[in-house]
């Protein structure tokens, strides 16, 4: 069905009065809302139309309608005004991005966390393919007989370190043997290739020494895994759990569909490859998107790729207002992420 611009101005008001208050719409609010320059009669024709079209629904028989996600996804495609950003919105993102620690191997996460908390709802990133994901360095080193350092730094400089205490004495030429073994056998190769197997296989080669230096092994498997997860984040589950949009099963639905990584990387994987923004709205009928909306931004580490951020929440949202707001922290986080790049490069050197 086409609509005609009445029609639009009419589907609009009834979608901007449901983001404004969560109410279904009647005929005569909405005249009054177009200013009374459409009869009540004229508007109940046309919602009727719209409801048939699938843009509208009726909760109850007496009730106004209320919008389907067609009808958002139209609304935002083609009806939405996007608002430009004011003075004081660009002053409280900056304020926002100011409490993100400046610790390289946990800024994705400090951003998701520092994103939820301004906008109340649940935030996920990745970062660009590639980076990070390979194995520049290991080294072991010694504290005391017993106590060691495992420290990984990885292509993009970041380093992680994680301390182990092994059951009995470790001579120093063990220590280093380990460090040149580690370092040849991983040194420039995926994170991913440290695996459980990776590490039995080397307390076998190393034999009795092998079982001495498990717990230096274990830390340097641990490390991996950090890096890999640090892939991706997740922030603000629990604003949704608090979100009065939201029946407690709907969002346990919703949390628990997140919790998954595998479902959170399929997500950001939807945003095309040449958008800045994207915005998705669940279809009614899906068990666990339904009256759900992600908004997804690209953010910049220039020739080292591109990484995504979403909020995701009710589909109740502002979208003229969130749509700039999303845009505009992602190219700063993306500014942030590439300084901090720049400079664990230059130290590396």
């Amino acid at each position: 069905m086409e609509l005609d611009f009445r029609k639009c101005r009419i589907l609009a008001a009834i979608i901007e009065s449901y983001i404004d208050t969560g109410e279904p719409v009647g005929s005569k609010a909405l005249a009054e809302m177009l200013g009374n320059c459409v009869s009540s009669a004229t508007i109940r024709n046309d919602m009727a139309a719209l409801t048939l079209a699938g843009y509208l629904t009726q909760p109850h028989t007496s009730a106004g309608r209320l919008p389907t996600a067609a009808a958002l996804r139209f609304y935002v495609d083609e009806l939405m005004d996007r608002r430009p950003l004011t003075l004081q919105d660009k002053v409280d993102i900056k304020a926002v991005l100011a409490t993100i620690s400046g610790d390289g191997t946990r800024l994705l996460e400090d951003a998701c966390r520092a994103l939820a908390d301004f906008t109340g709802l649940m935030v996920f990133a990745g970062c660009p393919e590639g980076v990070g994901s390979r194995i520049s360095r290991v080294d072991v080193m010694q504290t005391s007989p017993r106590n060691l350092a495992v420290v990984l730094v990885q292509d993009n400089g970041f380093i992680r370190t994680r301390m182990c205490r092994c059951q009995r004495d470790i001579p120093s030429k063990i220590t280093v043997a380990l460090t040149e073994y580690l370092s040849r056998r991983f040194q420039g190769e995926d994170i991913t290739a440290v695996t459980v197997a990776a590490m039995q296989e080397i307390m076998l080669e190393l034999g009795e020494a092998g079982l001495a230096v498990a717990p230096i092994l274990s830390a340097f498997y641990e490390l991996a895994q950090e890096s890999e997860r640090a892939k991706l984040a997740v922030a603000g589950p629990m604003n949704l759990m608090r979100h009065p949009d939201y029946s407690t099963d709907q969002a346990r639905r919703l949390t628990t569909y997140m919790a998954d990584r595998a479902n959170q990387q399929d997500l950001l994987e939807q945003m095309a490859p040449d958008q800045r923004v994207q915005v998705f709205i669940g279809n009614d009928d899906d068990y666990y998107m339904g009256g759900s909306c992600m908004i997804l931004a690209r953010y910049s580490l220039g020739q080292r790729g591109q990484g995504t951020i979403g909020v995701l929440g009710p589909n109740r949202m502002n979208y003229a207002e969130a749509i700039p707001r999303i845009e505009y922290f992602a190219a700063h986080l993306g500014r942030m992420m590439s300084e901090l790049f720049d400079e664990t490069a230059a130290l590396d050197v």
